[in-house]
């Protein structure tokens, strides 16, 4: 029993990983540009503290776009999950895409594909309403 947790958490590991890098310079660099923007000087020089400064100024502006990224790196982590379950002989849907690609089986094909297109517009619609809970300033209107 061990084995298989252990070997499930491999898969994961490997699917959490593989994009955890590209977030971490992505908001590397995001937060670059947002600590040099004029209203960041401005907050400097009236003297807030560096952690606020930080957290409000910085974080709350650089979050938005990299909340948008994890919602689009859904098709990606799918994408990854067919050759992670390929190599760790990991039953799921990656799985069953891989044998439906290698039998010709269109029909689980396409049933897969729209099932991933219709996770990334659930989690693009989840993340744009979650928007105003992130950032006040963003407001819908009708």
């Amino acid at each position: 029993m061990k084995r298989v947790t252990f070997q499930c958490a491999l898969a994961y590991l490997a699917l959490v990983l593989g994009g955890l890098g590209a977030w971490a310079l992505g908001m590397r660099a995001l937060m670059v540009s947002v600590l040099g923007e004029d209203y960041v000087a401005f907050a400097e020089a009236k003297g807030l503290s560096a952690s606020r400064i930080f957290l409000w100024y910085g974080m709350r502006n650089a979050l938005l776009p990299q909340v948008t990224q994890l919602a689009l790196v859904l098709g990606s982590v799918f994408g990854g999950t067919v050759l992670v379950e390929a190599i760790f002989s990991y039953p799921g849907v990656g799985t069953l895409l891989f044998t439906a690609i290698a039998g010709k089986d269109y029909f689980v094909i396409q049933g897969i594909v729209l099932m991933l297109i219709l996770a990334l517009a659930l989690s693009l619609f989840v993340i744009d309403l979650l928007y105003p809970l992130l950032d006040p300033r963003i407001r819908y209107h009708n």
